[in-house]
């Protein structure tokens, strides 16, 4: 293991350093800041709005394209569109500068038989879910803002296209329903409109998220099960290491041909095995000679990681955080050794929390080569973390967060 310098002590003259930035983002209310910017655009009162969360997945990674299991929560950070019809065919939005597109007004006809992908990018997202809705959405103004922090791997655009997909159906209907239908909707618009092949996970607890529960998702059946976490002693801490690595485009397609691979093999010898969350570890090591050792690695990742995904469902029921804890720094160990998606700056934010006593555990979350580490605590030791993290990590982005709710109608504007 490389022996990890402190970005601090690589600070010469400690007079000469300014102010530390603050590593806690705030929790802006998008809300407010939605319905100012539609007025400030629009010049009047929006009339209806919607709301959806981004996510984090407590454990679970890298299972979802095998059919297996993943334990994701709502955050309590949403993306929120605020609104009125208009009276034309004609959708006119606009958004906060955080989408990251230096466009921010984005103007095109409702009509599904021109719906196209175009510029600016973010409105290619809030088009998606309108061409794939099975009716005509009429014209609209709307406005965007949100605070999910974007590209940590935190499922801001999950959370935008379960809000867009809520907001029409309000404008069809009066109302919107939680269906699986709308989170297979949304994510179509982003394999379609985003090309993105992303799995099923980040739609579908944007939609069905509950306050103070996570989600055990069967990504094969997409049958769902809701599990308490409610204690008011425990916290969750969501720390972005602020790196991407390109590596990521490049890297996933292997990992899933790996596990298909592995697949092949396994089921030469054991042929109801339809994916890898249909093999047991004991299955794996009867066909580890007629395996590649890469291939034998990657598979075990996976069925370990399913495994460790309902043990911590069971944990999580019993309010037995220490064993959530250990599944999770076992899954961050697996990540970083079997399936190799973790990154030296994801491997020290991991290390730092778990210096931290009162940590139940911690692992790196999402897609892997950057993005974020979730880390499971006691609240005592929140300003413990926080410190530990300002000390040794500087450049970090924190937050800690409960388990928010799903898409909704917001009532009052």
């Amino acid at each position: 293991n490389m022996e990890r310098i402190p970005l601090s002590a690589t600070m010469s003259d400690s007079a000469s350093v300014p102010p530390a930035r603050d590593i806690m983002i705030q929790e802006e209310d998008p809300v407010a800041e939605a319905v100012a910017l539609f007025k400030k655009q629009f010049g009047e009162a929006p009339t209806i709005g919607a709301a959806a969360p981004g996510r984090v997945n407590l454990i679970g990674e890298h299972t979802d394209y095998c059919d297996g299991f993943v334990f994701p929560m709502a955050l309590t950070r949403n993306t929120v569109l605020v609104g009125r019809l208009n009276g034309t065919s004609t959708a006119n939005i606009v958004t906060s500068s955080k989408l990251g597109d230096t466009s921010e007004l984005a103007s095109f006809s409702t009509d599904k038989a021109t719906l196209a992908k175009g510029e600016p990018f973010w409105a290619n997202y809030v088009k998606g879910v309108l061409a794939q809705l099975d009716r005509q959405v009429p014209g609209f103004d709307a406005a965007i803002a949100s605070n999910v922090p974007i590209g940590g791997g935190l499922s801001s655009s999950a959370s935008l296209e379960v809000c867009v997909h809520t907001f029409a159906d309000i404008l069809l209907d009066g109302k919107s329903e939680n269906t699986r239908e709308k989170a297979l909707h949304c994510q179509e618009a982003e394999h379609t409109f985003a090309d993105t092949p992303c799995g099923i996970m980040d739609q579908f607890i944007s939609t069905f998220g509950k306050q103070g529960h996570a989600m055990l998702l069967d990504c094969r059946s997409l049958d769902f099960k809701m599990v308490p976490i409610s204690d008011p002693d425990v916290v969750v801490f969501i720390a972005n290491s602020n790196v991407t690595h390109k590596l990521s485009d490049s890297e996933y397609p292997k990992r899933k041909a790996a596990c298909e691979q592995a697949v092949g093999v396994i089921q030469a010898r054991f042929p109801e095995v339809k994916a890898l969350r249909d093999a047991t570890m004991k299955q794996l090591e009867e066909c580890k000679s007629t395996m590649d050792p890469l291939t034998f690695r990657r598979a075990r990742h996976v069925i370990g990681e399913c495994e460790r995904c309902q043990g911590a469902e069971a944990a999580f029921q019993k309010g037995d955080y220490s064993r959530c804890g250990e599944l999770m720094v076992e899954s961050h160990v697996s990540l970083r050794d079997d399936y190799e998606v973790s990154c030296p700056q994801l491997d020290q934010l991991q290390e730092i929390a778990m210096s931290v006593k009162g940590v139940y555990g911690s692992r790196m979350t999402g897609g892997g080569f950057g993005g974020c580490t979730v880390t499971l605590a006691h609240k005592d030791c929140k300003e413990a973390l926080v410190a530990a993290v300002r000390k040794d990590y500087p450049q970090a982005s924190c937050f800690f967060t409960v388990p928010g709710e799903g898409a909704r109608q917001l009532s009052h504007l």
